[in-house]
């Protein structure tokens, strides 16, 4: 048991409880009068046994019940709360958070020991070998970025505990939506049979993301949020972090990130820069303390020249309550131009533009002397047109194809322009003859990468046809007859591919056409490097990276093991369950990926002050979202037990002053 206002209680009882004894100890003086006799007056004798103003404290019935009355009513005042077992026949379903700021050492020696240690508690409330007698069955579920049933619905305790003990700590962040979900199949059937019978405890700091469109709700069922964690929290970290080239000087870096102190003390930490594991360079960082608008924060910034691979980190030295956000890293790739090859009867205007957003090397090539070359040996360098022929180490990153469908699928990602590859479900219709001889476009994905800053308002086509689409394909650009422009992903090579032939349209006359090559070419030449000059990931995710060796699978050495399957050209790897950094010996992965990093970067995961409460939303109009209070509190069974005292109290007193 637990009391939410114990000092309120204790002002109060060290007020009340002396004034109710010292009325034992007084006596009331009263005028002295004679009278012939007192027979009737034996019920007050006790009352008129001395003179003196204080009197020695007897044994006295109404003085016990006067305290314990007292006393109930304090120990209400204090607020006290119970987490109780389940009730019989009902269901137990313990939600263990074992997100990154679990890890916090402010428990014993973490939250998650804490965790873990009430969950063993719970169950040991529910009974001794099985449940009998108390609930049904239970289960237990843990949640980082995703939700795994540890076990599932069983009587067996042991199995229980031991469910409970093998759950290991994460540095993901805190997703409580997917949890819920496996809850939800038992809840509403308990909804459906209009009985509360599933009580579900959560038990986490409360620091969980709730997602838009992802609400939480669990109607037909209890929830008890039994929370961890303390108020004092200590915690300096680098929630951002990136890395830049600058485009005409590639060796120059930037690096930038941006520290947060979330405790209340104001904190004067060095800052180290390390390249390959040496310090390179440190500065001592004035961060403010943390306050009513969040946490204080300073942004610091390093500029060095590096023309090579490298693992760049950067980081703090304050010795703090989590150490998965102290540093950040990224595994810096080295400079790198595109390598483009175009396929086309003669097109200069698409010829320019491309050369003119610098691009290392850009080949062309007609659509008969490409339908002579090895898809293969195109994407791997060497292919050996006379005249024509590069390096083993050179090859193409973007194949542009302008008016022209290949026979076989390239390994290369690639852009199409009035054409698609072969692949099911994907064509391109001819416009219809009832169709609009000049046509606009209609809307286009702003925000997706390749149309990032395109403007196509002002863009005609003559003519165009229209794109039909497999599911998987994501739509960019919508025209009057259907989609006109489009980006999917088949067996590990990405393809964008327009319904037009650009010199059937005006858009090379305006800004935007440069501006769309060159983000096509960012993102299919340099994928994730078309944003970062390094590869980086958060923990939580699950990375498809390029694979060109025939092995199934491929192992990582890190913080924890790692490893990946391979699926057509990508070896696609399992979540990243710890921060740090990750390597493989396996030469048939290219670099950057040898090297792995992976990141908090959560500032909501940093920010270590547990929740008082657990807002659940509700799914449904008809179901209210609930308030997920810590413990239950029972205090009116106090004030109940007082009402008692009181009523005993005057039925003594009544036959006491009864003549």
């Amino acid at each position: 048991m637990g009391f939410l206002s114990p000092i309120t209680a204790m002002v109060a009882a060290a007020l009340a409880v002396p004034a109710l004894v010292a009325l034992y100890f007084l006596k009331l003086r009263r005028r002295e009068l004679a009278v012939p006799s007192t027979l009737l007056w034996r019920k007050a004798i006790q009352d008129m046994q001395v003179n003196a103003p204080f009197q020695k404290l007897r044994r006295n019935l109404l003085l016990l019940l006067q305290l314990l009355l007292l006393a109930a009513l304090l120990v209400a005042m204090a607020r006290p709360t119970l987490l109780t077992a389940a009730p019989p026949g009902q269901q137990v379903i313990l939600i263990i958070d074992q997100s990154a700021s679990m890890n916090a050492t402010d428990g014993s020696p973490t939250r998650l020991d804490d965790a873990k240690a009430a969950a063993l508690n719970i169950i040991d409330d529910l009974g001794s070998g099985t449940l009998t007698g108390g609930a049904s069955e239970a289960m237990v579920i843990a949640f980082g970025e995703r939700a795994r049933v540890v076990q599932n619905t069983t009587t067996d305790l042991a199995r229980l505990r031991a469910a409970v003990r093998s759950i290991q700590p994460t540095d993901q962040r805190s997703r409580l939506g997917p949890a819920l979900q496996l809850v939800e199949p038992y809840a509403q059937r308990a909804a459906a049979t209009d009985a509360e019978d599933v009580l579900v405890y959560v038990i986490s700091d409360g620091r969980v993301h709730e997602e838009p469109g992802e609400p939480m709700s669990l109607p037909g069922a209890a929830l008890v949020y039994v929370p961890m964690g303390t108020e004092a929290v200590d915690n300096v970290a680098v929630i951002a972090f990136s890395a830049r080239r600058d485009f005409e000087q590639p060796e120059r870096v930037q690096v930038f990130a941006r520290l947060a102190n979330y405790g209340a003390a104001a904190l004067s930490p060095n800052v180290e820069l390390r390249i390959d594991g040496r310090v390179h360079r440190a500065q001592r960082v004035e961060l403010p303390p943390a306050g009513a608008d969040g946490p204080g924060m300073r942004s610091v910034q390093f500029e060095f020249n590096l023309a090579d691979e490298a693992l760049v980190q950067v980081g703090h030295d304050h010795n703090d309550m989590l150490a998965g956000d102290d540093r950040a890293s990224i595994v810096l790739a080295p400079p790198r131009r595109l390598r483009v090859l175009l396929v086309t009867e003669g097109n200069t205007f698409l010829e320019r533009v491309v050369r003119s957003i610098g691009v290392r090397r850009m080949v062309a090539m007609t659509p008969n002397r490409y339908a002579a070359q090895d898809p293969e040996r195109l994407r791997r360098g060497g292919w050996s047109d006379v005249g024509q022929s590069v390096g083993d180490e050179d090859g193409f990153d973007v194949i542009i194809f302008d008016a022209y469908a290949p026979e076989q699928r390239p390994a290369v990602n690639s852009l199409y322009f009035a054409a698609v590859p072969p692949i099911e479900d994907l064509a391109l219709r001819a416009a219809r003859e009832d169709e609009r001889a000049t046509q606009v476009v209609l809307d286009w994905q702003r925000d997706h990468p390749i149309m990032r800053h395109v403007v196509l308002d002002d863009v005609a086509m003559s003519r165009p046809g229209r794109l039909m689409l497999p599911m998987d394909a994501d739509m960019l650009a919508m025209g009057e007859g259907g989609p006109v422009i489009a980006t999917l992903r088949h067996e590990g090579v990405q393809h964008v591919v327009t319904a037009f032939d650009t010199l059937q349209t005006n858009w090379p006359l305006y800004v935007s056409f440069p501006v769309f090559i060159s983000n096509v070419m960012q993102t299919l030449g340099l994928g994730s490097l078309a944003d970062e000059a390094g590869v980086m990931y958060r923990a939580g995710e699950a990375a498809a990276l390029p694979y060109a060796g025939d092995a199934a699978t491929v192992s990582y050495t890190g913080p924890v093991p790692l490893s990946g399957r391979r699926s057509g050209r990508e070896m696609v790897l399992s979540p990243f369950e710890r921060v740090g950094v990750y390597r493989t010996t396996d030469s048939d992965v290219e670099p950057p990926f040898d090297r792995l990093a992976v990141n908090l970067l959560d500032a909501r995961e940093s920010d270590l002050r547990p929740a008082e409460q657990l807002q659940v939303g509700t799914r449904t109009a008809t179901t209210q979202g609930r308030d997920a209070t810590t413990r239950r509190e029972v205090w009116p069974w106090f004030v109940w037990a007082a009402l008692a005292f009181l009523m005993v109290e005057w039925l003594v007193y009544t036959r006491r002053m009864h003549i």
